[in-house]
C-alpha cells in the first residue's frame, strides 16, 4: 500500500512539473496560476520523500500508524483511515491445560520402635508405617476426584477413593470409599497430627473407612457433615443376611471466628452390626505402631451400636489445645456393654508458627516453618503433651482399661519433611490381674508431596 502511494505521488509530481514548465514556456496563464501549480508540485514532492523514508524504516502498512495527520485532517479521520487498512490475523490463543490432568500425591513414613515393659522384656523393630500413592484432580468445573492406596505394612489397602460434586459454594456431595465424619483426631490427616499415632480413644471408637455417600455444608463459622455407609469389609452375598450399615453425622462451630479459634463439635453414629461371626471384637495398641495389642475385648455378638462424642479445641498463635471424649453403647440379645474413653493434648511451637483452623473440615491443619532450613532459618520446632484413657470393661466383657501419657518432639526443617520422637507411657489394668506398665519410643522420618 505504501509503495503504491509513493508511485502515485511521483507520477503526479512529474505531470504537474511538465505542465508548469509548458505553461511557463508558452506564458499562456497568469503568473498567479503558475505559482499555485508550482507550490502544489513542491508539496507533492515533499510528501513523496516522507513516504519513501517511512517505507525504508518500517516497511508495510505498519508505517501508516506513524504518519502525522495532514493539515486539516482530524484525529477521527486518521483513525478511520487506519481502521480501513487490512490487518494481519491475530495469533490463536493458547489452549488451556486440560482440567482432567491429575495431581500426584503421596506420603512416606518410616518408624523405628523401642518397646519395654516393667517385667524387663525389651524389643526393637522398624517398619514402613505408611507409604501412600495417589492422585487427585478435576473432571469438570464442579466434579473432582481423589484416589489413593497404602502400600505400608507389607500389604496394599485402599485409602480415600471418592468423587465429590460441588452443589453450590460451601455445599458438596461425595460418594466412594472414605471416612465417616467422626472425631477430630481421626479426621486430621496423619501428615498433620501432632502425635505420630492417634489417641487410643479415637482409634478404637472410629468405625473405619467404608463405602458410602455423604453431604457436607459449611459457612464462615460452622460446618455440618453426614452420610450413610455400608460395612467395613466385603462379603459374599447369600439369601440369609443383609449387609450392615452405619449412619454418621458431625457438626462443628468456631465460637471465636478468626484468630484465635475456639472449636466445639458433636459427632454421632448408629450402626446395624453384621449378623455373623466374629461379631464385635476390639483390640487396641498403646498409641504406637507395631506395639502389642494390650486391650482385647474378645469377640461378642451385638445387633447394633450407638456412639456419641464431643470435641473441644483452641488455637492461638503457637499454642494448640484439643480434647475429646465419648462412649459407645452396644445392644444385643447376649451382650450389651458400654465403653467410653477420652483424650486431651497441648502443643506449642517454639519457633512461633500457628496451626491454622480449617472451618470446612473442623480440624487444625499443618504448621509451615516461618524460616525453613536453608532459607535463613532452622525450620519449625513443636512439642506436645497428651493424656488419654480408654475403658473397655463392662458387664460380661472385660477388655481392660488403659491410661496413656505421651510426649512428642517434631522438627520440620521444611514444610513437608518431619523428624519426630514420640515417647508413650501406658498402664493397663484388668480384673484379677496386676497392672502392667509399658514404655514405648517411636522415631519417625516422614515426608509427603
Amino acid at each position: 500500500m505504501l509503495a503504491h502511494r509513493s508511485a502515485r505521488a511521483v507520477w503526479m509530481a512529474a505531470a504537474l512539473s511538465l505542465f508548469a514548465a509548458e505553461v511557463r514556456a508558452q506564458d499562456a496563464l497568469s503568473p498567479e496560476v503558475a505559482a499555485l501549480i508550482e507550490a502544489q508540485a513542491q508539496k507533492i514532492r515533499e510528501l513523496e520523500a516522507r513516504l519513501a523514508r517511512l517505507e525504508a524504516q518500517s516497511g508495510g502498512d505498519s508505517a501508516m500508524a506513524s504518519l502525522p495527520a495532514e493539515p486539516g485532517q482530524t484525529a477521527a479521520a486518521k483513525q478511520v483511515s487506519l481502521q480501513s487498512q487490512p490487518t494481519a490475523p491475530a495469533a490463536p490463543a493458547a489452549k488451556p491445560a486440560s482440567s482432567t490432568t491429575p495431581t500426584l500425591r503421596g506420603r512416606a513414613q518410616f518408624d523405628a520402635l523401642i518397646y519395654n515393659n516393667d517385667e524387663g522384656s525389651k524389643s526393637t523393630g522398624t517398619e514402613v508405617r505408611r507409604f501412600r500413592l495417589g492422585a487427585k484432580g478435576d473432571l469438570s468445573e464442579r466434579l473432582s476426584y481423589v484416589a489413593e492406596a497404602d502400600f505400608g505394612g507389607g500389604q496394599v489397602s485402599l485409602q480415600d477413593v471418592l468423587l465429590t460434586y460441588e452443589l453450590a459454594p460451601g455445599r458438596t456431595l461425595s460418594v466412594g470409599y472414605f471416612k465417616p465424619p467422626i472425631t477430630m483426631d481421626e479426621l486430621t490427616s496423619s501428615n498433620e497430627t501432632v502425635f505420630l499415632e492417634r489417641s487410643a480413644y479415637a482409634a478404637t471408637f472410629f468405625p473405619g473407612r467404608r463405602v458410602g455417600v455423604a453431604a457436607k455444608a459449611w459457612g464462615d463459622q460452622w460446618g455440618l457433615s453426614g452420610g450413610l455407609f455400608g460395612e467395613t469389609e466385603d462379603s459374599d452375598l447369600d439369601t440369609e443376611r443383609e449387609e450392615a450399615w452405619l449412619a454418621a453425622a458431625r457438626g462443628h462451630v468456631d465460637l471465636l471466628p478468626g484468630e484465635p479459634a475456639l472449636h466445639l463439635a458433636l459427632s454421632a453414629y448408629h450402626t446395624r452390626l453384621p449378623d455373623r461371626a466374629p461379631g464385635v471384637w476390639l483390640r487396641v495398641r498403646p498409641e504406637t505402631g507395631r506395639a502389642p495389642r494390650l486391650l482385647d475385648t474378645g469377640a461378642f455378638i451385638a445387633e447394633e451400636g450407638t456412639f456419641a462424642g464431643v470435641e473441644l479445641g483452641y488455637g492461638a498463635g503457637p499454642l494448640t489445645l484439643q480434647a475429646e471424649g465419648g462412649l459407645v453403647d452396644y445392644a444385643g440379645a447376649i451382650a450389651g456393654p458400654d465403653f467410653h474413653g477420652w483424650s486431651a493434648q497441648a502443643a506449642w511451637r517454639w519457633t512461633g508458627e500457628a496451626r491454622p483452623y480449617d472451618i470446612e473440615t473442623g480440624v487444625f491443619e499443618r504448621m509451615k516453618p516461618a524460616r525453613p532450613l536453608g532459607q535463613g532459618g532452622f525450620g519449625a520446632v513443636e512439642t506436645g503433651l497428651r493424656v488419654g484413657h480408654l475403658d473397655l470393661g463392662d458387664e460380661t466383657v472385660d477388655g481392660g482399661r488403659m491410661t496413656t501419657y505421651g510426649v512428642v518432639v517434631n522438627w520440620l526443617p521444611i514444610t513437608r519433611l518431619r523428624l519426630s520422637a514420640n515417647l508413650i507411657q501406658a498402664r493397663i489394668e484388668r480384673l484379677r490381674t496386676d497392672p502392667v506398665d509399658e514404655t514405648l519410643l517411636t522415631l519417625r522420618t516422614a515426608l509427603d508431596w
